[in-house]
């Protein structure tokens, strides 16, 4: 078809997706709202664009992402068991819940409550997905160029 725009950089792609990990469990069903993005500008896992490039409005995409490519590795120092009295008085620790920790680095990690037993929080700090090879389904809904001030800025503008 003459005229057809092809992923490429520096395109706006409007997609769906739905997400699953290798077990058949879904993370993400394709409904609601699409998703946005400026092909190119890394905001995507890079495997994930490279699979998206040069497809077309209407195709439906099937990318497998080995943990190494999506989340990573489960990074077992981000496990942690800290006493309840460490906290500061009046956090509320709950499990399913968040809290700020500093990684082997320094570095600002959220945690996560995984379990709390015998006055212990047990929390990790890896992304929910680390470990897990990821399947994602993408439906290519809408490409377009994006503005000189999308691509300075390296994301989708709303009004743009």
């Amino acid at each position: 078809m003459a005229g057809q725009q092809h992923i490429t950089r520096n395109k706006v792609i409007t997609m769906q997706y739905s997400l699953h990990n290798d077990q058949g469990v879904s993370v993400r069903e394709a409904a609601g709202t699409p998703v946005r993005y400026l092909h190119g500008a890394g905001t995507l896992f890079p495997k994930l664009e490279q699979a998206l490039e040069q497809h077309t409005i209407g195709d439906i995409v099937s990318v497998r992402l080995l943990p190494d490519d999506a989340f990573g590795k489960r990074d077992l120092d981000l496990l942690q068991e800290v006493p309840l009295s460490s906290f500061p008085p009046g956090e509320d620790i709950e499990v399913g819940g968040n809290v700020l920790g500093h990684g082997a680095e320094g570095e600002t990690v959220n945690f996560s409550v995984v379990d709390i037993r015998d006055g212990v929080a047990h929390i990790d700090g890896n992304h929910p997905l680390a470990g897990q090879t990821l399947v994602f389904e993408i439906e290519v809904q809408a490409i377009r160029d994006a503005s000189d001030d999308e691509i300075a800025q390296g994301k989708v503008l709303e009004q743009a």
